[in-house]
């Protein structure tokens, strides 16, 4: 019997050791670069690591894609195990050899561990054969999973005992399955921060590419150059900043006065990019309110659709820019009378069919371009990212290339 009580004991530790394990590759799977402290010299102890074979086809199921890189979507081999290895360091560590009338939850158990072999033979195979790469922490896994079944097969009742009371209690039981969820849901918690900790760090990885292109101008401008070339309708009286006299350049802009996007674009518009251009860039502005996002942007574009009318749209922009967040309260009668409209005229426009199919003709040429959010911004009918317009270089090169065209015809910058 005492013998017997180790023999529980030394299972119970495999066991442990096995869900620490798959804990660990399910931690590489979240993230391949994860801390495995003290685990980190075994998994380092191949060429390309555990995390390759983690992270391979056969790492979740169903299997990815055949031929594809990843990451594969589905569930995660690992979770799968430590959720096994987690039920069986329960039932050694916590129940151990269970009375006569509950051998047969024993006899369940040494099923259960037949079936993990089975699928520890598996995947050893798939190891060695299918992804090519050893994973030391893997076969380790493997090899506590196969520990475990030797022991579990020397504790295997020898007759079959009829089924009654005894230790384990359901009691004990629930305790022993509620130790295994709580374990889980820790686990799962490791895993989500892990790769949590991933998409940051890959976030980090593409805003540092990002800036590297950023600085890199010539680049931008290839990008720019090979955009598709839109014909963008623009009708005579829409609202304009007028350039000067000579040959120009036309920025579209599709914009949502609730955006705050469009917001800061206006700003960057009138502090960075018109100085550059010494007036000849000619800006058309288009309406797109978002109202998905934006509920009071239509009614933004409502009114100023109805400014236009009256020669106040830029005015009436500039006064909302600010009162932009709170633009459900906004007080039109009061707007009007402040910036020297007619008030009642102003009020009648903003709801009239005019202004509506107007505004749904510019969200009609948005969405026929494929604009997808605010502000779209087209230089000669071709679409400046949000990285572009955002690179002063990229304006400066542009207006460079003006000023040369211009010089070549005789006329002044």
């Amino acid at each position: 019997m005492e013998s017997k009580k180790h023999l529980v004991w030394v299972a119970g530790v495999l066991a442990l050791i096995a869900a620490w394990t798959s804990g660990s590759l399910l931690l590489l799977h979240a993230e391949k670069d994860a801390d495995l402290g003290l685990l980190a010299a075994i998994c380092s102890a191949t060429e390309d690591g555990c995390a390759s074979v983690v992270n391979s086809r056969w790492g979740v199921l169903p299997p990815g894609d055949k031929g594809s890189d990843g990451p594969h979507d589905g569930f995660p081999v690992a979770a799968l195990g430590f959720l096994y290895y987690a039920l069986l360091a329960s039932w050694y560590l916590l129940i151990g050899i269970p009375d006569p009338g509950r051998m047969w939850l024993s006899r369940m158990v040494l099923y259960l561990n037949a079936l993990g072999v089975v699928g520890s033979i598996i995947y050893t195979a798939l190891i060695f054969f299918a992804i090519g790469t050893a994973c030391v922490l893997c076969l380790l896994t493997h090899a506590c999973n196969i520990g475990i079944f030797i022991v579990s097969w020397l504790l295997r009742p020898r007759q079959k005992e009829p089924r009654g009371v005894g230790s384990p209690s359901i009691r004990l039981l629930a305790a022993s399955a509620a130790t295994v969820l709580l374990a889980c849901v820790a686990q799962w918690g490791v895993f989500e921060a892990g790769q949590e900790r991933a998409r940051f760090q890959a976030l980090e990885e593409e805003v540092l590419e990002l800036r590297v292109f950023a600085s890199d101008v010539e680049k931008i401008e290839t990008v720019h150059r090979i955009q598709k070339k839109n014909d963008i309708e623009v009708r005579s009286d829409d609202p304009t900043i007028d350039a000067v006299g000579g040959l120009h350049y036309g920025l579209v802009i599709f914009s949502d006065v609730e955006c705050p996007n469009c917001a800061r674009f206006d700003e960057y518009l009138k502090q960075t990019i018109l100085p550059i251009w010494s007036g000849h860039l000619k800006v058309i502005w288009k309406h797109y309110p978002n109202t998905s996002e934006h509920p009071n942007s239509m009614q933004g574009a409502r009114a100023l659709e109805a400014a236009r009318l009256q020669g106040k749209f830029w005015q009436l922009r500039d006064w909302l820019l600010p009162r932009r967040e709170s633009l459900g309260v906004v007080n039109w009668s009061q707007a009007a009378t402040e910036l020297a409209m007619d008030a009642d005229r102003f009020l009648k426009d903003m709801q009239s069919a005019q202004v509506t199919r107007r505004i749904g003709q510019d969200i009609s040429l948005a969405r026929k371009l494929g604009v997808r959010g605010t502000p779209g911004v087209y230089l000669n009918g071709r679409l400046v990212s949000r990285l572009m317009r955002r690179s002063a270089g990229f304006w400066e090169l542009q207006s460079d290339s003006l000023r040369e065209i211009r010089d070549s015809r005789g006329q002044d910058w």
